[in-house]
């Protein structure tokens, strides 16, 4: 696979960041040793000893051997798993590519050193010679055969899927994706958002394999009318079933219209009105159908213009999502994020140019 400048750029500030790390790492170790050494003469095992904040040092018990305010120091034991360790201290399993990529763990086996940042390490990917992006990929229907260029191959959404789990991307929701735009939360270095329009059935009957088969979910923005209306619409039922294996859901409208647009002979007052319902209603049956409160809003056809931003926000929105390609940074707007269409036919390495991860730009 050829890399572009700016991933070679990445690559090369990961070096960078590694040796940080690395410091951090012996830092960590050093204070360790020193709070081992202070405890008095004849004394058997790990013991606080002399340190005056008696609070930030755990038994060893669990492996673990330091534990601060940053971060914490662990032993890995026999048995342990990273799932667990996440749990442990960040109280969430998902969260493993944190001790992951903190540690650039290529093995996790008994005996290694891990150190565990329990703070926010870089939130908004932001660095000297570039900044993170997220491609958030957009999906519609999918098909044995296609013939439609909103409509991808079943074969096809496969070998992407495969390409993304051996590069090492995850699949992350778009309310993560909320609090990266936050300033909130870091992402993986390798994030991806899924997402797939409209609400049809072979999301569930082709894209839902694919996805469970290389452990990864998407987001779905449905228009509600669609929903159960339809012989190729997904059903409530199979949505609740998707929800509840990790998707998320949210709005894309009731009918699917242009918001931009005002109908053949209606009013201001009228038009307002449709707007309001279009925008609030399929929140209300999300919430009740699915117990998920959605956020965010995906613009029919990416159309928007001031009056739907501000009625979106009114409506208790919190982002927007169009149809403009491009990787989404953390100071992107939220109520205008774009989104990468992914279209049939896909031809050579167009997929892997939708999933740059890195935007090299001097910033000093």
């Amino acid at each position: 696979m050829r890399f572009s400048t700016e991933e070679h750029t990445w690559k090369r500030n990961r070096k960078r960041i590694l040796y940080g790390r690395q410091l951090a790492r012996l830092i960590a170790l050093l204070v360790t040793l020193l709070c081992c050494w202070s405890a008095p003469e004849g004394a058997s095992g790990f013991r606080p000893g002399r340190v005056k904040d008696k609070s930030s040092l755990i038994k060893q018990r669990g492996g673990a051997l330091f534990q601060g305010e940053t971060v914490a120091v662990y032993v890995v034991r026999k048995g342990d798993r990273l799932t667990d360790l996440a749990r442990k201290f960040y109280g969430d399993p998902e969260k493993v590519w944190m001790i992951v990529e903190a540690n650039e763990l290529l093995t996790f086996e008994p005996g290694q050193v891990l150190v565990i940042p329990l703070r926010p390490v870089n939130p908004g990917g932001l660095f000297a010679d570039g900044y993170q992006v997220v491609s958030v990929l957009t999906y519609h229907h999918f098909s044995e055969q296609c013939s439609s260029a909103l409509c991808i191959p079943v074969d096809e959404f496969a070998r992407q899927m495969a390409f993304l789990k051996k590069e090492g991307y995850r699949a992350v929701t778009m309310k993560e994706l909320l609090k990266f735009i936050d300033y909130q939360e870091p992402l993986p270095q390798k994030a991806v958002a899924i997402t797939i329009d409209d609400g049809y059935r072979s999301v569930y009957d082709l894209a839902y394999p694919v996805l469970k088969k290389y452990d990864l979910t998407a987001t779905l923005f449905i228009y509600t009318d669609f929903i159960d209306n339809s012989p190729n619409a997904l059903t409530w039922e199979q949505l609740r079933e998707l929800t509840r294996a990790g998707f998320e859901v949210e709005a894309h409208t009731i009918t699917h219209a242009d918001l931009t647009l005002k109908r053949k002979g209606e009013s201001q007052a009228n038009y307002l009105q449709r707007l309001r319902r279009e925008l609030q209603v399929p929140r209300e049956l999300i919430r009740k159908h699915l117990g998920q409160n959605p956020v965010w809003l995906a613009y029919p056809y990416g159309r928007l213009n001031n009056l739907v931003v501000s009625m979106a926000m009114e409506a208790g929105y919190r982002g927007g999502v169009t149809v403009t390609r491009g990787g989404t940074p953390f100071f992107a707007n939220p109520f205008k994020v774009g989104r990468n269409q992914v279209m049939n036919p896909v031809k050579g390495h167009s997929f892997e140019q939708l999933v740059k991860f890195f935007r090299g730009e001097s910033l000093q």
